[in-house]
């Protein structure tokens, strides 16, 4: 299921960007400030305890985010992004004893530092619990929450429509948690990974 998961992405992402070559080997973006909304799904990439299943979790909320871009050439779509954003973290499992599908969704403040290279981005999520729902109440291994969470995050980011104003741009990102969810007293970490799309509106402001 997560190969599936992540293969599928990946060959979306791929497909997206080369056949937009022309867009994105355009002129940078200019300096600019905006805001971004995207949907989510995820799966825990960590290996679970017997009797209990792996499984997606989707749309389960929704994601938004300010953010700040600086060009780091003229001629390509090279440069830093810095976004602060209010994020889900959405996973689910399932307990073949009670034949029960757990969904689990941490919501996190993350700032995320990442890189634009020609459409690709790259780059971390820092992310600061808020708040966690687990539905059912009665799901067992219901994981703590970790007061700060580091994913790395991978996607890309394609121009739909530009004028003097900005860019509205489609954004695709996939993340994968480096510090985990500690089960509640088990040795098991939950690894939640996540995929994302969406969408961007860069202001520029060069002008101003």
């Amino acid at each position: 299921m997560k190969k599936i998961f992540f293969t599928t992405f990946l060959a979306f992402l791929f497909m997206l960007i080369f056949a937009n070559k022309a867009l994105v080997s355009a002129d940078n973006y200019p300096f600019s400030a905006g805001l971004s909304v995207s949907g989510k799904m995820g799966i825990n990439a960590a290996k679970v305890p017997d009797g209990i299943q792996n499984n997606p979790s989707l749309l389960k909320g929704v994601d938004f985010g300010v953010l700040g871009y600086l060009p780091m050439s003229e001629d390509s779509r090279t440069g830093l992004f810095v976004e602060l954003g209010y994020t889900n973290t959405p996973f689910a499992l399932k307990n073949y004893a009670t034949n029960i599908t757990g969904h689990i969704n941490q919501k996190l403040l993350t700032i995320s530092p990442y890189l634009l290279m020609s459409g690709f981005t790259i780059g971390l999520d820092f992310g600061f619990a808020l708040s966690k729902t687990v539905d059912p109440e009665v799901l067992i291994f219901t994981p703590m929450d970790n007061d700060i969470n580091v994913n790395i995050r991978v996607g890309g980011m394609i121009p739909l429509h530009t004028s003097s104003i900005g860019t509205l741009n489609f954004i695709a990102n996939a993340t994968y948690s480096l510090t985990g969810l500690q089960y509640l007293q088990t040795a098991y970490t939950y690894q939640p990974s996540t995929l994302s799309i969406g969408l961007n509106y860069l202001f520029n402001l060069e002008g101003f």
